[in-house]
């Protein structure tokens, strides 16, 4: 959702105590940003007296709608709290539930020191804000003075009330810290085991440990393992033994498409009309029509019942002449639609369908199977009856190029970018069969 700059929360990461240059810093930009209508959350200044701060803490770096982290040299070279809390920034911003991430060095602190400090994916986002094309705003240099940083960062908060914050990630990842939840009920000692096959340590470890408000943060760890190939799975088999096995399961499937790309999960939704949502044709070079699946899940993300999705493989045994394989194509994609749409099994036809706005549905058909004009000529007639109907083009050998689009008709289909490499695909996969087997040995 969009919204102005009423509103918008903004934490504040920052070593005050360890550096002059911080605290100045913090004098300056807090009284703007609050006159511009931001919420700043500050926690030394903004914990009361008798808050459980570890917990409120978590819960203002999971809320919060935008981001800047001040560091000085000290707060490099030893402050464990702004680096835990940059981790947790930089998880959410990955998983595309924070856009903005504001880094600031100050006091002449080095980015050599910082990256070794384990601050290189911030500095990477700074890197990215000064080489900007649009909108360009060069970051300040090592020698640049305290007031100087201030008013670039003032002059970066002029985009952060433009771009949209998914409020719905941090659902997705409550959800699944609701399953952390109940596996700590049963053994909480299996919840730090899962933590630490993660890699969490030092504070954070404690953190889990001490169960104070950490669930959320074991939620996006999960997350983000999701990329990280059999990674995830060794997380699960660790927390399994404190899980039943339906539940597993359904922990499982939630975070499977961890390892999509949330802009290329965005293709996959239906385009927004006046007349209501219209389906897309959409170019996916994958291999596996799970992947599909995944990408519609992500960009939902995975909230229950809302998509429904058919895979269509199989050519035809018998040799046909394109236009009855195109009637015949026609014929296998109602078959598999009547799943879809949960059609009664006396309309053949699927005259009794009716669209469902809450539900994504969508249809897989690979050209493995079957000529590009073909596929084309079967997908406009099945959105010509039914308009909000995703239609999924699989193309494991790589994006067609623009004229052979054009010579089929399909010029104004989605090109899912960025599209997956194949060793994403294949890290993905690994995943997906070593939780599978997990499942299987639980079963």
């Amino acid at each position: 959702m969009k919204r102005g700059a009423v509103g918008l929360k903004v934490f504040i990461s920052h070593g005050a105590g360890k550096d002059e240059c911080v605290e100045e810093a913090l004098e300056l930009l807090v009284p703007e940003l609050e006159h511009r209508g931001y919420e700043v959350f500050v926690d030394v200044k903004s914990l009361r007296s008798g808050d459980v701060w570890a917990e409120q803490l978590y819960m203002e770096l999971f809320r919060c709608d935008a981001a800047v982290v001040l560091l000085g040299p000290h707060t490099v070279a030893d402050s464990e709290w702004v680096r835990r809390e940059t981790e947790i920034l930089m998880a959410r911003h990955v998983m595309r539930s924070l856009p903005h991430v504001l880094p600031a060095l100050l006091g002449g602190a080095g980015t050599r020191e910082a990256r070794s400090k384990g601050y290189g994916p911030l500095l990477r986002l700074q890197t990215k804000i000064h080489d900007r094309a649009e909108n360009p705003n060069p970051r300040p240099g090592q020698a640049a003075t305290v007031q100087e940083v201030v008013e670039w960062l003032l002059r970066e908060f002029a985009h952060v009330g433009h771009v949209s914050s998914d409020e719905y990630v941090f659902e997705w990842a409550d959800r699944i810290a609701d399953y952390i939840d109940s596996a700590s009920e049963r053994s909480h000692k299996r919840v730090v085991k899962t933590a630490e096959r993660l890699g969490l340590q030092g504070g954070d470890l404690q953190q889990i440990a001490a169960r104070i408000g950490s669930h959320l943060l074991l939620a996006f760890r999960l997350l983000a393992a999701a990329s990280q190939g059999v990674v995830l799975a060794q997380a699960l088999a660790e927390l399994q033994p404190a899980l039943r096995t339906s539940s597993l399961k359904q922990l499982a499937e939630q975070l499977k498409p961890g390892w999509v790309d949330a802009d290329a999960a965005r293709c996959f939704l239906p385009e927004q009309t006046q007349e209501g949502p219209r389906g897309r044709v959409i170019i996916f070079p994958a291999y596996d029509a799970w992947m599909a699946d995944h990408h519609v899940q992500r960009a939902l993300f995975v909230k229950p019942m809302s998509w429904r999705g058919a895979a269509l493989e199989d050519e035809p045994d018998l040799a046909l002449s394109d236009e009855s394989l195109a009637d015949w194509l026609y014929d296998a994609c109602l078959s598999s639609l009547a799943g879809v749409f949960r059609a009664p099994p006396w309309d053949k036809e699927l005259k009794t369908v009716r669209h469902d706005e809450r539900v994504t549905q969508y249809l897989v058909v690979s050209r493995e199977d079957y000529a590009l004009d073909v596929i084309s000529e079967v997908a406009r007639r099945l959105q010509a009856r039914w308009p909000w109907l995703g239609f999924v083009i699989l193309t494991p050998e790589g994006l067609p190029d623009p004229k052979e689009l054009e010579a089929n008709g399909l010029t104004d289909a989605i090109r899912v970018t960025p599209a997956p490499d194949e060793a994403t695909q294949a890290a993905a996969f690994t995943m997906v069969k070593s939780i599978d087997e997990l499942l299987e040995q639980c079963a």
